[in-house]
């Protein structure tokens, strides 16, 4: 039985991002060549939106929340390059993008329009930030 919630860490693949993160072990070229090209399944979508809040964290956009106890995120997002900082952001588009490219997207769908777009909007909102950072 998996875990979600609205929140960016709310989830169990954001829950592998930070445990991941925390151990040191992750590394983001192994975790971009998984990804499929045209759908996002629901876990890649939560680590991505996770990711791209450890990012926003970073760059002073939001404060530190708990979840991220242990993980320099900072740190973090100096050690990506411009490429893999691109990324983060399409691969964060994708997955608010609709229901044809994020299993997570049609999943809140299923929920009603409300549900789906008070999930959206958050995340809707940090694109719009983190539109510089590639």
């Amino acid at each position: 039985m998996g875990t979600w919630d609205m929140g960016p860490f709310d989830n169990d693949g954001a829950g592998d991002l930070l445990a991941a993160l925390r151990a040191g072990c992750f590394d983001i070229d192994d975790y971009c060549r998984h990804f499929d090209e045209e759908y996002l399944d629901a876990d890649d979508a939560q680590a991505a939106i996770a990711l791209a809040e450890v990012v926003a964290v970073a760059r002073g956009l939001r404060p530190a929340p708990p979840q991220l106890d242990g993980i320099d995120a900072a740190a973090y997002t100096e050690s990506l390059s411009p490429e893999q900082r691109g990324w983060i952001l399409t691969t964060l588009r994708r997955a608010v993008a609709g229901s044809d490219t994020s299993e997570l997207h049609e999943l809140w769908a299923e929920n009603g329009p409300e549900d789906l777009e008070a999930w959206r909007a958050p995340i809707l909102r940090r694109v719009e930030s983190l539109r510089d950072l590639s």
